[in-house]
């Protein structure tokens, strides 16, 4: 059996395979223009959570990859990042605002085939759409209901439930962040004094004024050292080895040579600069210098975390005290003036496309049944056919 003989086959009962899709087209438009009209209506949003703490989590990063927070406290470490603004869409999905939305516009009365809670929550959200543009982030909410005021109310209402939850929990989290960081400033600001006693103690017991500026004026007593023995020899070579003057000199290169060793030459486990000079040994100062500077650089960035912590508590109580919004609206809910649905193309289009597909479908079958239409498979389709009605 050839298709164009099946063309042919339909062709010649155009009345049948064509007309009657045709009329069931032109019926189900004219049922779609008895069936209830719907109406849909969009707000679009933009989300703006503010000022985050990203100092903040630079800070922590900082502290943890340091070791600065398990030395001030265990705690510390479980303390939460920045708050994510995927927490509202959760929210605005969440039970608690359709829960809210079905009791404030009594959607019970609407959705009457639901017999309990759950099921009620679950239509109604199949029929809210909530989608979020990648590209932008703007979040868009729709709704369909045969009520245009209902339609526009509804996924406003539906929005600032959202934001108000949201703000809600931002405060209580903002205020268990103020506690966690209040305990973070008071364990830097025990640890930084622990670190300047050590450091008070570390300048007693080494006999120091101000390593640095010591070290310096040793470095300077140095050169002046060197030069005069330069000068002191060249002085010998000039008068000669057997003289008085040649002796004084020498013996004046000597004290100087000894004096140089002093300040330049090893140093003693036990060594203390004398607290009747301000002159050290040069070693020895840049070994105790190494080790003055780490425990500087160590109180300079407890400082400059206690300052940065200083910031995000103010901020955080700022957040605490007052309503901070976390939408922007693009696009206002709208009262619709033209129906989403039913599309009466679609019915009609539908209605014809399912009318077609069935009388044809018949008529093909009856055709090979009664050998109109010629087919290797007849007699099993007349087996399967006896089956079913015999």
């Amino acid at each position: 059996m050839a298709f164009s003989d099946i063309l042919i086959f339909l062709l010649k009962r155009k009345w049948l395979s064509i007309g009657i899709p045709f009329l069931a087209g032109i019926l189900g438009f004219v049922i779609s223009c008895f069936l209830p009209l719907y109406y849909k209506s969009e707000i679009r949003i933009a989300l703006d959570s503010g000022t985050k703490t990203n100092s903040l989590s630079s800070l922590m990063k900082g502290a943890a990859a340091s070791g600065l927070l398990s030395s001030l406290g265990p705690s510390l470490g479980s303390m939460s990042g920045l708050e994510n603004e995927d927490l509202y869409l959760d929210i605005i999905d969440g039970r608690d605002v359709l829960l809210a939305t079905i009791e404030k516009f009594k959607l019970d009365t609407i959705y009457k085939s639901a017999k309990y809670k759950e099921s009620l929550i679950k239509q109604f959200y199949s029929d809210l759409k909530i989608k979020v543009d990648e590209s932008t982030g703007i979040i868009s909410c729709e709704y369909e209901a045969k009520n245009k005021i209902l339609a526009r109310d509804l996924v406003r209402f539906v929005v600032e439930a959202a934001n108000e939850k949201y703000i809600k929990l931002r405060k209580e989290r903002a205020l268990q962040t103020i506690e966690q960081l209040n305990s973070f400033r008071r364990n830097i600001i025990t640890s930084a004094d622990s670190l300047s006693e050590i450091l008070i103690q570390f300048y007693r017991d080494n006999n120091l004024l101000n390593l640095e500026a010591q070290l310096q004026l040793t470095l300077t007593a140095l050169a002046g050292y060197e030069e005069q023995i330069k000068n002191m020899k060249i002085s010998e070579n000039k008068v000669g080895a057997d003289n008085s003057t040649a002796a004084e000199l020498r013996k004046r290169r000597n004290i100087l040579e000894r004096e140089f060793q002093k300040l330049r030459g090893e140093f003693s486990e036990d060594y203390v600069p004398n607290k009747a000079s301000v002159y050290i040994n040069s070693d020895w100062a840049v070994k105790k210098l190494i080790e003055l500077e780490r425990l500087e650089m160590h109180l300079k960035r407890l400082f400059t975390t206690l300052e940065m912590l200083e910031g995000n508590i103010v901020m955080e109580e700022s957040i605490a005290a007052r309503n901070m919004p976390i939408i922007q609206v693009v696009q206002d809910a709208y009262l619709p003036d033209y129906k989403s649905k039913p599309k009466r193309a679609k019915w009609a289009l539908s209605t014809a496309i399912l009318a077609f597909v069935l009388i044809n479908s018949l008529l093909i079958i009856k055709a090979i049944y009664i050998g109109e239409l010629e087919s290797e498979n007849r007699e099993s389709l007349r087996k399967l056919i006896k089956s079913l009605w015999p």
